[in-house]
């Protein structure tokens, strides 16, 4: 056996001379020095810095895009909520590999933060033992604190890693948060997982988006939370999926036994649906007379939604999955746009939405189809992907092809979009010339509809895509975010949507408005996020708006009196620095760079 430090000699329990008695030490941190010492490992040197290349980073990132984008703003809120000296947030998928990282300035100059990059492998057999090669091999949350680590390099860091599960019950991924702080893990190991499971809960609502899903807990208050259990039946009862949290509420029942939902519980199936697709709480029974609360999830109660959209598989086509929340529409332009492309489109006529990033599009794509194909499918091509995962106008040719394809199970077309269309003009005139005059015959032949998006720069100057003017699409202009009259009722709707708690007031509205979003409706529900994450259930104020996302503007600039002098300038700029890193606490502020709660407040002022 390899020879240890005198450090990792008290902690191993295997070592009899050791100063710490065995029992101290977690199983799982046993076993898990124990397989590191198999491998061959030294406590004693370093680990290996092992790092895949640029290309196989991306190559990866591309292929869990979707699941990305949904553990991103998970990711933005575990940083605004464990935020402090020296932390940071990761996402690595099913393999260990890290994809996505957010950490504050100290740990990224540490060395743990510069051996916690994209594209960093974290297995035990290279790292030793840490939580997220802890949790690869257990399946489960791991906690790793300072000398519980392999290698006494790690010591002065304690992480929390918790796995993401897909509806099969598959690790596809890990959410881990790295602290010095090693007091405030338990906490943070909550945020994790409460983390994980939303990100859980939405990929189990996408792959069963063709299923009814229902909602249930003991408890009518816990409905609103992501504690519920979620079970997936078809239009006859017949469940297909349940997320983990349906097998802990349901004790006594295995899941993977029952195949209808009348196995589970009692009453009429179709009885208890008709009563949640009216958006009313049902009270269901378990067979052991156990009661439950149960709602129909929201992914399930789409407003002029057909019951059931259905998409084909076709490689390099996007599914466009229904839009969650209410669509407000209260403004004239953005409501004068959606009125014409309904009308263009039920005409036969092509549509071509422009708009800034975030300011909808994909909404008003998705209107347009339900007005005019509501029962049909609804393909979304994105055409940069499709110009990557092609050669040619041929293999281009072929897949759209595939698209618009008649299928005797659809009857009146359906609707094609064009995503990012400016990308079709890469494909050369040669093969874009042919490619449209085949979707010219499709379209015709099936009432097929073509939508397109575009996306513009604010920039009235910038000409419009090639392939528009080939398809003769009538082009409509989407307002951006700050040109809406009806913000008010956009942030409420949005807010709403996220926590049912929360109310904004006039005046917190009216400061949210005046708010730079370059990414429009996308940094709205950013903001809302922060605020909502930040602040107690009840009425949001303006002032709790200047305080939690004011200063993100004012990150880089120190206040007007101490812009005179370098070295004031500095302070200013550390005094606020430190006032985001403790979350716009102004006490703990002051606390931490010992200076008075006026000093702290004489900064902040514009």
């Amino acid at each position: 056996m390899t020879t240890k430090s005198a450090y990792f000699q008290a902690l191993d329990p295997l070592n009899t001379g050791g100063a710490l008695p065995a029992h101290i030490i977690r199983e799982e941190i046993t076993n898990s020095w124990q397989r590191c010492l198999q491998n061959g490992l030294d406590p004693c040197g370093v680990p290996v810095d092992a790092v895949v290349s640029d290309q196989t980073l991306t190559v990866a990132r591309q292929a869990r895009e979707r699941l990305m984008r949904l553990v991103r703003p998970e990711l933005e809120l575990l940083s605004a909520q464990i935020a402090g000296t020296n932390f940071m947030c990761a996402f690595a998928d099913e393999t260990g590999v890290v994809l996505d990282t957010i950490m504050d300035t100290e740990f990224s100059e540490s060395a743990c933060g510069r051996s916690i990059r994209p594209g960093s492998v974290w297995r035990e057999e290279q790292r030793g033992t840490n939580a997220l090669g802890l949790a690869l091999v257990s399946g489960r949350s791991s906690m790793v604190m300072g000398g519980e680590h392999f290698f006494g390099c790690h010591g002065g860091v304690s992480c929390v890693a918790v796995p993401i599960h897909a509806s099969d019950g598959r690790i596809v991924g890990l959410l881990d948060a790295s602290s010095e702080v090693a007091e405030r893990q338990d906490h943070t190991k909550a945020l994790v997982s409460l983390a994980a499971t939303n990100v859980e809960n939405r990929l189990f609502a996408d792959a069963h988006r063709d299923d009814y899903i229902i909602q249930f807990h003991q408890r009518i208050e816990y409905l609103t939370t992501q504690s519920v259990g979620l079970i997936a039946v078809d239009e006859t009862g017949r469940i297909t999926g349940a997320n983990r949290m349906s097998a802990r509420l349901l004790t006594g029942m295995h899941l993977a036994t029952v195949s209808r939902f009348d196995d589970l519980f009692r009453g009429d199936f179709q009885a208890v649906l008709r009563a949640l697709a009216r958006g009313e709480t049902a009270q269901l029974w378990e067979r052991s007379n156990a009661g439950f609360f149960a709602r129909l999830h929201p992914a399930s109660l789409q407003p002029m939604a057909p019951p059931r959209w259905r998409m084909r598989e076709i490689p390099a086509i996007s599914r466009m999955a229904p839009q969650a929340g209410a669509l407000v529409l209260d403004d004239d332009m953005a409501r004068e746009c959606l009125r014409v492309a309904k009308r263009a489109a039920s005409l036969g006529q092509a549509v071509c939405i422009r708009g800034a990033a975030g300011t909808g599009k994909t909404r008003l794509s998705e209107a347009v189809h339900r007005h005019v194909h509501g029962s049909g499918p609804l393909i979304a091509v994105d055409c940069r992907r499709l110009r990557r995962a092609t050669d040619g106008g041929a293999a281009v040719h072929a897949l759209l092809q595939g698209c618009v394809a008649p299928d005797p199970r659809t009857e009146g077309g359906g609707t094609l979009v064009l995503e990012h269309i400016a990308a079709l003009d890469e494909l050369g005139s040669g093969a874009l010339a042919e490619l449209l005059d085949t979707l010219r015959e499709a379209i015709i032949a099936q009432h097929w509809c073509v939508l397109a998006t575009d996306r513009t720069q604010g920039d009235d100057t910038v000409p419009r895509p090639r392939a528009v003017d080939d398809l003769r699409m009538l082009v409509l202009e989407v307002p951006p975010l700050a040109a809406r009259t009806d913000f008010p009722k956009l942030a409420r709707s949005m807010l709403a949507e996220l926590s049912p708690e929360h109310r904004l007031s006039v005046k917190a509205i009216r400061r949210l408005a005046e708010l730079d979003r370059r990414d429009n409706l996308n940094d709205l529900r950013h903001h809302l996020q922060v605020l909502a994450a930040s602040c107690p259930a009840g009425i949001l104020r303006d002032g709790q708006v200047d305080r939690f996302l004011a200063v993100q503007d004012t990150a880089g600039q120190a206040c007007p009196r101490c812009n005179d002098t370098s070295i004031r300038r500095q302070r200013c700029l550390e005094i606020r620095r430190m006032y985001r890193v403790c979350q716009c606490n102004v006490a703990l502020t002051a606390r931490r760079l010992g200076v008075s709660r006026n000093t702290i407040y004489a900064h902040l002022k514009d």
